[in-house]
């Protein structure tokens, strides 16, 4: 029977029949549980692997506490120095509220909104600055043309060496009652309507020269602040005109007799600024 090959008796399992019977499954399901098993093992043994290089804690599946020496330490800014010098896009300065783009709640910011009123400006008047530019002892063409108008209604201020100096001032105020009423004196006034009434009165005496002619009456009564052209018109309510024919420092208790020899003796006369100046004139028509 030598060179034949054959298979173990009764007791064992039949032999295979074609393709694989029960006894070839059996052998192949041992097979594929080792396989299995052995899966199952490594997996087991990764899984344990993983928990140590983590830090888990296989038996009772929490995070496992890192000995002190190799937790890393944190005061508070680590990580956060470097958001100082982080700036986003188009930076409007909200961040500390002092960027130039932001909304500024302040009355003197540059970018920030404007909360206090606007002061209304106060309405020009040249007239007033006139007058209030005049100061005790200036001189000022200005005259009267008839018995209430004056040959400007703004101060013209000159010197006093002027031909043109009709009138010296001695004093300002906001009150008439402050100005002297004697001969030849009196007052140039002006009130301001603006935001506050305002009064101005330039106290005022008439300055005269040999040659002039101002407005009168034949009773001897004249307007001794007006100054007229000697070939002019008479303005009513006036009826004549009187020339200077000299003008003197008044002597005390003057009665004009001084003026005669200026006059000849048909002469009128004056005595101006509290009985200082003695004028001297004729009747020119």
């Amino acid at each position: 029977m030598s060179g034949m090959q054959g298979w173990p008796g009764a007791g064992y399992p039949p032999a295979p029949g074609p393709g694989g019977g029960p006894a070839n499954t059996a052998d192949n399901s041992g097979k594929r549980f080792g396989i299995w098993a052995g899966v199952i093992v490594l997996t087991v043994a990764a899984s344990f692997g993983l928990a140590a290089a983590t830090g888990a804690d296989a038996r009772g599946g929490g995070a496992s506490a890192a000995a002190p020496s190799d937790l890393p330490t944190f005061d508070g800014t680590d990580g956060l120095e470097d958001l100082e010098d982080f700036e986003t896009p188009g930076d409007t300065g909200l961040g500390d509220g002092s960027g130039s783009g932001g909304i500024d709640d302040s009355s003197g910011g540059g970018g920030g909104l404007e909360t206090t009123a606007p002061t209304p400006e106060t309405p020009s008047d040249p007239t007033l600055d006139a007058f209030l530019a005049v100061s005790q002892g200036d001189c000022l063409a200005n005259w009267m043309t008839d018995e209430t108008t004056w040959s400007s209604d703004i101060p013209e201020v000159v010197s006093c060496d002027d031909e043109a100096a009709a009138l010296w001032v001695s004093q300002t105020s906001e009150f008439a009652v402050d100005c002297a009423a004697g001969p030849g004196q009196s007052y140039f006034s002006y009130t301001s309507y603006g935001a506050e009434v305002q009064n101005i009165y330039l106290c005022v005496t008439r300055q005269f020269d040999v040659g002039q002619c101002f407005l009168g009456m034949s009773d001897g009564s004249a307007n001794l602040l007006s100054w007229v052209d000697c070939e002019g018109s008479i303005a009513p309510p006036y009826s004549q005109l009187y020339n200077v024919t000299a003008v003197y420092d008044a002597p005390a208790n003057t009665d004009g007799e001084e003026c005669r020899s200026a006059s000849g003796d048909d002469f009128w006369w004056w005595t101006l600024d509290n009985d200082s100046v003695l004028l001297c004139a004729v009747i020119y028509r």
